[in-house]
């Protein structure tokens, strides 16, 4: 299985996640503005219900500036959308804008009120509306900024407020507390008082909600770049384990590099090159894909391992990664499913008007090193040893003893053993005479499959059944 390094994995979905999430913030900031657009005007047509002229213009003209900010953004966002710094400086427009409006009074109403009023009103929570926007943008920066921002904007303006002349400033002294009741009271209903405590308690909690919502957003992209991850693992690992092991795989951190005991499979197309030789490349290719994807559902549905295609075959393991309690009896099975699967798909193919294809099967049982192989920029999950080159080799001696299947004696040992001897799996098969195989000099046992064979032991096997004795 092809893959680079873990880590230049985690950064590439780190990099890919992020530009995901970028592109969602840009559409949300797009639609923001088309929403504040139409916010700004329907509060515009109450303003113009509710307040009288000439006082109306200028709530209808602070609304016209927060939606020419709002589409000063968007139009930045369209032309410059990879730029990050426009977002702060229309948000720090916005919070600036709004701290104006609330602070100074309007200058077409009759009688304006003191501009120590403007702490008393209960307007700050206005400024809240503009640090939830700033979760549009599902960035952490950004939303410390605009709580960051409307904090210093409304200290600043507390602070201007303090040393207007006629302020009258509330401090818990020994001189307050010695004040008579009635004086105490004057001074709270005095429109020029301000409660010091309970206005920078506003600045507080801004900051405190602040902290939170960038909490929430940053671990929001860290939950988004841990499922990005899973996810691709999972689809990674899908397309060569099969589905049971594919979670548990994915939860494991370890590399897989071990030593143990497995079967190995090798399948191939008989006679491929003079059968591809009379169809077109992209018929060819398409009966590779057909094959491939019904050979590698048999694989995966007896918990199989696809290793690699090859050409017109593949190399699949049982018992890699992870041993099983059946990895011989998996494999024999396999095979035997696959070659039914075969002899259903070209019944289909003759319907057609197409040739059938003929396959060869090779299994073999033995120990076996995987692990990563390659490089850091290419690794390989890879399965070596002396078991895979003699599987590879009992396919090739399909053809010589012309079936469908061969099996080594030891992966049938295995199998006996997993199974027992009178299991149905072993139906149809029969020891083949010792052969050599290239490159050893010992001969191996060879167990071949016949499919008249299969049906005489199974027809014997039901007789067996009905000539047992009944249960007393």
């Amino acid at each position: 299985m092809a893959r680079v390094s873990v880590a230049e994995l985690k950064n590439r979905v780190a990099s890919r996640v992020d530009r995901t999430i970028e592109r969602e913030a840009i559409d949300g900031l797009k639609q923001a503005a088309m929403v504040r657009c139409a916010a700004m005007a329907a509060i515009g047509i109450w303003i113009a219900f509710q307040v009288p002229f000439p006082e109306a213009s200028y709530y209808l003209l602070a609304l016209a500036a927060f939606t020419a900010i709002g589409l000063a953004h968007r139009l930045v966002i369209e032309r410059h959308p990879m730029l990050a710094w426009p977002g702060f400086v229309f948000l720090t427009a916005d919070v600036c804008l709004l701290a104006y409006i609330l602070v100074f009074p309007n200058p077409l109403a009759d009688q304006p009120w003191p501009v120590q009023m403007s702490l008393r009103l209960g307007n700050f929570p206005y400024f809240y509306v503009f640090l939830a926007g700033a979760l549009l943008t599902y960035s952490p920066k950004q939303v410390v900024w605009a709580g960051t921002v409307i904090a210093l904007t409304w200290s600043a303006v507390i602070a201007w407020i303090v040393t207007l002349p006629n302020t009258i400033v509330f401090q818990q002294n020994l001189t307050w507390h010695e004040m008579p009741a009635d004086m105490r009271l004057r001074t709270l209903l005095d429109p020029q008082f301000i409660d010091m405590t309970g206005a920078f308690k506003d600045v507080f909690l801004v900051l405190v909600v602040t902290a939170i919502l960038a909490s929430a957003v940053w671990r929001m992209r860290r939950l988004a770049f841990q499922q990005a991850d899973a996810e691709r693992q999972r689809a990674n690992l899908a397309r060569y384990f099969s589905p049971n092991l594919v979670e548990e795989l994915t939860r494991q951190d370890d590399t897989l590099d071990d030593e143990q005991e497995i079967a190995v499979m090798f399948l191939d197309i008989r006679g491929f090159t003079a059968f591809a030789e009379q169809l077109p490349l992209k018929n060819t290719l398409e009966l590779l894909r057909n094959f491939h994807s019904r050979m590698s559902e048999e694989v995966f549905s007896h918990n199989g391992t696809l290793d690699k295609y090859i050409g017109d075959g593949l190399m699949a393991t049982f018992g890699a990664p992870k041993k099983g309690p059946r990895d011989a009896a998996n494999a024999i099975q396999c095979a035997l499913a696959m070659r039914n699967r075969i002899v259903a798909w070209n019944a289909e193919r003759e319907a057609q008007g197409y040739r059938p294809i003929e396959i060869g099967i090779g299994v073999h049982f033995g120990r076996v090193v995987m692990g990563d192989i390659g490089s850091e920029g290419r690794m390989e999950f890879a399965v070596i040893g002396d078991t895979v080159n003699v599987a590879s080799r009992i396919e090739h001696l399909t053809r010589e003893l012309d079936t469908a299947i061969a099996l080594s004696d030891s992966v049938v040992a295995a199998a006996h053993a997993e199974l027992g001897l009178d299991d149905p799996i072993f139906d149809g098969f029969r020891e083949a005479p010792e052969q050599h195989l290239r490159g050893r000099l010992i001969g191996m046992i060879v167990w071949t499959y016949d499919e008249a064979i299969a049906e005489e032991d199974r027809l014997r096997r039901m007789e067996s059944i009905d000539l047992a004795p009944a249960s007393p």
